[in-house]
């Protein structure tokens, strides 16, 4: 079973809140802890709720319409290992859904 957050992902420590390469995340913070990315599990694009946004751009332009998703297999430093859906918005990082 998924659960939907959709809360973005915040700064932690010196790193940003997604450290990231070519081939995808390779860790996140996410509610005060960082996660290790163990395996990208897959990776596709998918339509995004724009029309909550317009109006909210800076100069006025429409939004992207599109976002990037990773599912993902994480773990934090103690803990069990989870999957995770990661978002990226322009330069925005969300946690789009924790599965079980």
């Amino acid at each position: 079973m998924a659960h939907r957050h959709d809360e973005p992902l915040r700064a932690g420590g010196r790193q940003g809140p997604v450290v990231w390469d070519e081939t995808g995340p390779r860790s996140f913070v996410w509610r005060g802890r960082r996660y290790v990315v163990c395996a990208v599990l897959a990776s596709w694009q998918e339509r995004r709720a724009w029309w909550r946004e317009v109006g909210d751009q800076p100069g006025g332009g429409p939004p992207d319409t599109e976002r990037r998703v990773w599912r993902v297999e994480a773990c934090p430093p103690s803990g069990t290992t989870g999957v995770f859906d990661l978002g990226r918005d322009d330069d925005h990082w969300l946690l789009l859904r924790a599965h079980d």
